[in-house]
């Protein structure tokens, strides 16, 4: 008998929904959303299930999914993981039409057993994610301060003391530190031979080569380059209406916001640098778009150009891609 195991996960817990392969359910139950309680979970249910198969099923959820998906890998079991869109279209389906975790898992369950997603495995470049996430995230973080003291120091003018002004800049100064040293070991912790091929793409730098390989980790598990744009989440909403199908314009935003905001500023720098995205751009602005449409259009070109590079492993070369590919012509 095949059995699936439906895992809502969250910050603090994980329901689970265990169905056979019938899709009926057979045992629900909820625990920390830590690997001790969740892998003690698992063996009391192969212990109880002992010798049929067993995968668990999980949303792709940025961090949260992680101590289940590595509990799973330890213990030798399956784990499917995949798009949260589907469990929004399954409680759109559904009577209830509302969420509710207990009734997630039981959806996230019978998604596993109709085989969507992907079986989950390590990601080989975890820790080039961290550094690169934590180098953005500390950028953010010192352009609030700074903004902040300029306010402090606009609303009290002369009156600010001398000892909060040299606190201040003194915080300033190790967020600058701070995110020099994971800018460098975000560089030391991607592998050299990718790095090097990803940094011949127009706008990729050191940093935006590391940020491409700690969020995308696997080129190979992007079939197509609309697959990867779509992981980017620049790709446009759909709305759907009787019999007719149409693009909204607006982007999904589904995706790696990491990944997104590093490719942005990479085409920003590639328009200004090279002919071929400079061409893309100005044709879109003669269109008549606006500047952040246009640079989302070279955007998700160079995104193109990332998985043609990364996996064909060839340097990029400015001829190859003006002369035709996709017809080579600029869409």
């Amino acid at each position: 008998m095949r059995y699936f195991l439906g895992c809502d996960v969250s910050k603090l817990k994980v329901d689970v929904s265990l169905v056979d392969e019938h899709g009926v359910e057979q045992w629900i139950d909820k625990v920390p959303n830590n690997m001790v309680a969740i892998a003690s979970l698992l063996l009391t249910i192969t212990g109880h299930y002992e010798g049929d198969y067993l995968q668990a099923v999980v949303e792709a959820t940025g961090e949260y999914h992680y101590p289940l998906t590595e509990a799973a890998i330890a213990l030798g079991i399956g784990c499917r993981v995949y798009n949260p869109i589907l469990t929004k279209q399954g409680i759109k389906q559904s009577v209830r039409g509302k969420k509710t975790d207990r009734t997630d898992a039981l959806i996230i369950a019978r998604i596993g057993l109709r085989g969507e997603g992907r079986l989950y495995s390590p990601e080989p470049y975890r820790v080039t994610k961290y550094y690169s996430r934590g180098q953005q995230k500390l950028g953010e973080l010192a352009t609030t301060l700074k903004r902040y003291e300029n306010h402090l120091t606009g609303a009290l003018e002369d009156e600010l003391s001398i000892a909060a002004k040299e606190m201040l800049a003194g915080i300033q100064a190790q967020f600058k530190a701070a995110r020099a040293q994971f800018i460098s070991d975000t560089a030391d912790s991607a592998p050299i031979g990718i790095m090097q091929r990803l940094r011949t793409i127009p706008g990729v730098g050191p940093f935006i080569a590391a940020n491409l390989i700690g969020e995308i980790q696997t080129i190979e598990r992007f079939t197509s380059a609309k697959a990867l744009i779509a992981y980017a989440g620049f790709d446009p909403k759909i709305r759907q209406s009787g019999h007719t199908l149409n693009s909204t314009g607006r982007l999904t935003k589904r995706g790696s916001g990491h990944l997104r905001r590093s490719l942005f500023i990479a085409a920003s720098v590639a328009r200004q640098h090279d002919p071929y995205f400079r061409a893309l751009y100005d044709k879109k602005r003669a269109e008549g778009k606006p500047y952040t449409v246009a640079n989302i259009v070279v955007a998700r070109k160079l995104l193109t150009i990332v998985r043609s590079v990364w996996l064909n492993e060839q340097d990029y070369n400015l001829d190859y891609w003006t002369k035709d590919i996709n017809q080579k012509t600029l869409t």
